[in-house]
């Protein structure tokens, strides 16, 4: 019986002391590290951090942190860990990559990834009054945006204006040069490829209008 309650008082000791160690506040984050940032804003994850650092941590909520960091729309996916003895928690962050930049219906130019995510602010799209839907656009203007950053700068300098309100017809325009009627949305990078062969073989500016729309078969209205 002697050992009965000696067991038990050891264990009652235990259950205390995890209590008090759990719950007393006394383990507490000294450092927050956070890795993988470079669009994010420093503010954003001053944010993070203040959030996390002071907190008990025993006690702290690494799914809740997680959820925290994945609001933002730079962040694809997050990982939070802690380390008790040395009381440092770390985010590691994993960002999306934009691919190009749009101008949204309304004006407001915005970073799009690869899967049409709309990300931030940004300066300077050439593919104008696009719809997105829940922070989104298509996949096809999310190509079509990345055809354009990748593509020659003397001719966006020409036609520096793409203008995708009509999906089934995107419309190139600039000063001094024909309107250029594109084609679907999905078809812009081969549009755009046709469209330097006429420009390198053509003064486009004794034309009205350019229609790529027919394939291989371009058309010059005078």
């Amino acid at each position: 019986m002697r050992g009965v309650r000696q067991l038990c008082l050891a264990m009652i000791v235990l259950i205390a002391g995890f209590t008090i160690v759990r719950w007393g506040g006394w383990i507490r984050v000294d450092g927050v590290r956070v890795m993988g940032v470079h669009h994010l804003s420093s503010q954003y994850v001053s944010q993070l951090t203040q959030i996390v650092l002071g907190a008990n941590m025993l006690r702290l909520d690494l799914r809740g942190v997680r959820d925290r960091a994945i609001r933002d729309p730079w962040v694809d996916d997050a990982r939070v860990t802690r380390d008790v003895v040395s009381r440092v928690v770390t985010i590691e962050i994993r960002e999306r990559e934009p691919v190009g930049r749009v101008q949204l219906e309304g004006g407001r130019t915005v970073w799009i990834d690869a899967q049409g995510v709309v990300l931030g602010p940004a300066e300077g799209a050439a593919l104008c009054n696009v719809r997105a839907s829940e922070g989104q656009v298509s996949h096809a203007v999310a190509s079509a945006a990345a055809a354009l950053a990748s593509w020659d700068d003397t001719l966006l300098e020409k036609f520096p204006s793409f203008d995708a309100s009509d999906l089934d017809c995107v419309v190139a325009r600039g000063d001094d040069v024909p309107r250029v009627l594109c084609g679907p949305i999905g078809e812009l990078p081969s549009a755009l490829a046709t469209l330097m062969q006429v420009d390198q073989a053509k003064d486009l500016s004794e034309f009205r209008e350019v229609d790529l729309r027919w394939g291989s078969e371009v058309i010059l209205k005078p």
